[in-house]
């Protein structure tokens, strides 16, 4: 970069004072300047041909969205996450909540509340604000001569007057925020409530600080808000606020570009990011000042620079010297900034960039100062330019000027684009459920509304998928989920293949208080509680369930001839009142069947077979007798939690002949449960149903499983049907016919092989895993994720479990052994001393001889106990 030779001329007076602020706008007594806030961007993850194409996107943007020759204000501020925002966003979402929601949305408020004090969350705050061209004159002499007139007027007509000026420009800036909208930068107009408070925050640089809630501040409301003042240090190297109201004060220090703070040629694209390193910082802002010089004024700058570098080329010449190496390249600089200005590609700048840093000591201060310096080291060249600081902390306030001119830097205007004030890692959703932190470049609370229903949510996909190797912690994520959705009044189904997750069972009883119905399809306390005669909608749907699973168990040879007996039977059932409809009743038909005819033989073996088969533990929930207690699966709000764990499924890929009794069973369960997810899909449109499948390759290595997750994919938005998908496979779940493109989210934990790391990318909506996803996916540790929102935006996330309570209770590792856990198989006390002596004929060296005691294990006392240990843990956790 080149520096503009000018000379310098500091301005001493007064800061400006606004008069009016506005959504967007602010009136001081010389200028009308329009705000708009930049929401953070997601560019964190992006690989470097993204962030070049971004850059110059931006750069080209910024062109027009800056006036030429009009003063533009760039302001980076840091601010707290409001517990109180997140509740009550709360009650701007429709729909019916938990009985316990409350609490539940407490625990989030707690926990955001918790992490900003502590420093982990941060909100970024950044404005953008142009002065607006008004043609008048903004002389010293005539910015005093306002002052003084505006004193002598009084504080109506000063109002009445600042409107008027307002309302000249509004079609204009109306257009202007219009541009801003539809930009790279996606800003829209600044709340007035946030314009005030940056300027407030300014002199009164307190904690607790927070923007009032007016659309509109004037007079009274304005002064009571700058209730604060400002005094220079001593030695002159920092400022001291006040806050007037409670006495609080803070020291803030002001650090500009060195000479040659700046390289000599533009920050290499992709890279510089010099703003977006002060996330990297406690206690570090941004305030940047500068002006747009367009084509025309570009070319008059590089003009004179190129004269000025021939001029120093030519009397080194004179003199018999070579020209200074600074001088040659300044030259190739120029000639390089001339083109591309001549062709469009870019225009030069005037930026006085200021890095303001705040702390509540002075030996703070400085350490802050110097940890600031240490960062820019090979980027920036920074100093604490003493004896000023009082007039580069009055060009920090929203509507002032620039004070100190002469470290102002000329840049191509993609060099303020590439500092990527706008980047960062935004992901998640803006309302919803608390379930994270963002872990990336802008840290804050991360949101997940899977089940939202707003107009342009409605029309997305409602599938998400949770991919990672073992003990990455997506198993815990999707119960985490699965508690949002509970949370809203969801039905939720979560089936649980390896056994690991009852503990959902517990948080949502205890945190939400919503009906839960645990199925543990092989113990008999859920016999007749899948029977699809007693939860099946309607008599046609019961029969054509209970028919598929009645003749499911039997092999090929005891089905032959007997389907129109099994269906006669089913439609004898049908026939009784509602409530006595069942499997059971069914067998008991046939069983009962009379006669002596051949027909009446058969039906009573195919009934006296299917009684037996009732009994077997992988089926019984399907056709057994109902328990004491049992009930039909639940079709209203709440969790079910499907434990397929004991289900001795066949092998993927056998043929069903091959199939021996207790798998027929099994897969006579497995598809029964296909069936109830299937019907709950499609019954009571209205009501937000979801299904959560884990570990998803033990469900989709069979055609009824991959069916299922096809079909609610691709109709789960029609039918307000959400589903989550967990696997420890991402290449098997990238495989599955048109998935990928009916994913909405998609969160990739710890993976480290290549091929994983492919497929996690192709689930990512990302064609390759470039460099930077790479690393992040090698990276994240047990709970974290790398995470695409519905946006399409990626950023790191880690899952918050609220509490500690929560996180033991969904853990999924294996408690640990214990000497009172299970017993030794014999007495230390039977056990007769080694032998270490020559071996005989009785066995080996080897230790293969007959044991010394061949008594069979306690059974019965290991098992009681195993149950006085769980009763101990469950005290405890009470």
């Amino acid at each position: 970069m080149t520096r503009k030779g000018q000379a310098a001329r500091r301005i001493t007076d007064p800061p400006a004072a606004p008069l009016l602020i506005q959504d967007g706008v602010e009136v001081t007594d010389d200028a009308v300047w329009t705000w708009a806030q930049i929401p953070d961007g997601s560019t964190e993850l992006m690989e470097d041909a993204e962030l070049e194409a971004a850059t110059w996107a931006t750069a080209a943007a910024m062109h027009t969205l800056l006036p030429v020759d009009a003063e533009y204000h760039l302001k980076i501020m840091w601010a707290r996450y409001s517990p109180e925002d997140y509740r009550d966003s709360w009650t701007a979402l429709p729909g019916v909540r938990a009985p316990g929601a409350d609490y539940y949305i407490e625990l989030g408020a707690h926990r955001i509340a918790r992490n900003s004090e502590v420093g982990h969350f941060r909100r970024r705050v950044v404005l953008l604000g142009v002065r607006w061209p008004t043609g008048e004159t903004s002389s010293p002499w005539e910015r005093h001569r306002r002052t003084v007139t505006a004193q002598l007027r009084s504080r109506a007509a000063v109002l009445r007057d600042a409107r008027d000026r307002v309302e000249e420009l509004e079609p204009a800036v109306r257009r202007w925020f219009g541009q801003m909208r539809d930009g790279p930068l996606r800003g829209v107009p600044a709340p007035a409530a946030t314009i005030a408070w940056a300027y407030a925050r300014e002199l009164r640089r307190t904690a607790d600080l927070s923007p009032v809630g007016e659309g509109e501040l004037s007079g009274a409301r304005l002064v009571s808000l700058m209730h604060g003042d400002v005094v220079p240090s001593p030695d002159g190297c920092y400022v001291t606020t006040r806050d007037a109201a409670t006495g609080a004060t803070r020291h803030v220090a002001v650090l500009v570009p060195a000479v040659n703070g700046f390289p000599a040629d533009e920050l290499e694209i992709p890279g510089g990011e010099w703003l977006a390193l002060l996330t990297e910082l406690t206690g570090v802002e941004a305030s940047v000042r500068g002006v747009n010089h367009g084509r025309t004024g570009s070319l008059a700058l590089l003009r004179t620079g190129r004269k000025w570098t021939r001029s120093q080329s030519l009397e080194a010449g004179e003199a018999g010297t070579a020209p200074p190496e600074e001088i040659d390249e300044a030259e190739l600089a120029l000639a390089e900034r001339d083109r591309e200005v001549r062709r469009r590609v870019d225009v030069l700048v005037t930026s006085h960039p200021r890095w303001v840093v705040h702390a509540e000591t002075v030996e703070e201060l400085t350490d802050r100062v110097e940890a600031l310096r240490r960062r820019y080291t090979g980027i920036v060249a920074l100093e604490l330019a003493p004896h000023i600081q009082d007039l580069l902390w009055k060009e920090l306030l929203p509507g002032d000027r620039v004070r100190v001119p002469e470290f102002g830097q000329v840049q191509p205007m993609r060099t303020l684009a590439g500092s990527w004030f706008h980047g960062g890692s935004t992901v998640g959703d803006a309302d919803g459920p608390y379930i994270g932190g963002n872990l990336g470049a802008t840290p804050g609370p991360v949101r997940l509304h899977l089940v939202s229903r707003t107009a342009d949510d409605r029309r997305m996909p409602t599938t998400m998928s949770f991919t990672g190797r073992s003990g990455s912690g997506k198993s815990t994520a999707v119960m985490l989920t699965v508690l949002a959705a509970l949370a809203e009044g969801a039905w939720c189904l979560l089936a649980d293949p390896k056994g690991d997750l009852a503990g959902i069972v517990e948080v949502a009883d205890r945190v939400l208080g919503v009906p839960v119905q645990v199925l543990d399809v092989t113990t008999p306390a859920a016999a007749g509680s899948m029977d699809p005669m007693r939860w099946a909608p309607t008599a046609d749907e019961a029969r054509a369930l209970t028919f598929d699973a009645l003749l499911g168990v039997l092999s090929g040879e005891d089905r032959r001839g007997n389907e129109a007996v099994l269906e006669a039977a089913i439609d004898r059932v049908l026939a009784r009142p509602r409530e006595m409809w069942s499997a059971t009743a069914v067998i008991g038909e046939l069983v009962a069947t009379s006669g002596t005819a051949p027909a009446a033989q058969a039906a009573r073996t195919l009934g006296e077979t299917l009684s037996v088969r009732s009994r077997q533990s992988g089926v019984r929930a399907v056709l057994g007798t109902p328990a004491d207690g049992a009930v039909p699966m639940l079709s209203g709000r709440g969790l079910v939690y499907l434990r397929l764990d004991g289900l001795g499924l066949p092998q993927p890929g056998s043929l069903p002949e091959q199939w021996t009794v207790p798998q027929r069973c099994a897969m006579t369960t497995f598809r029964a449960s296909t069936a109830y997810a299937l019907m709950q899909s499609r019954q009571v449109r209205e009501l937000i149903k979801l299904v959560a499948l884990t570990e998803l390759h033990r469900i989709t290595a069979y055609p009824e499983g991959r069916s299922l997750v096809q079909w609610l994919a691709r109709t789960g938005r029609a039918l307000k049907t959400y589903l989550l998908l967990d696997s420890q496979s991402a290449v098997d779940m990238a495989a599955i016919e048109g998935l990928v493109e009916q994913l909405v989210m998609s969160a990739a934990f710890e993976a480290l092989g290549r091929e994983e790391q492919q497929a996690q990318a192709v689930l990512l909506h990302r064609p390759d895993a470039g460099p930077r996803l790479r690393q992040a996916q090698g990276m994240v540790g047990p709970g974290e994720c790398v995470m695409r929102d519905r946006h399409n935006r990626l950023g790191l996330v880690v899952f918050d479990r609220l509490t500690e309570w929560i996180a033991d209770t969904l853990s999924t590792d294996a408690a640990e052994d214990s000497a009172d856990l299970y017993a030794y198989d014999i007495e230390p006390a039977d056990i007769e001393p080694p032998d270490i002596g020559l071996r005989d004929d009785r066995g080996d060296d080897h230790g293969n001889e007959t044991p010394v005691d061949g008594t069979a294990p306690d059974e019965a006392v290991a098992q009681h106990r195993v149950e006085d240990r769980r009763a101990d843990e469950r005290e405890r956790t009470r």
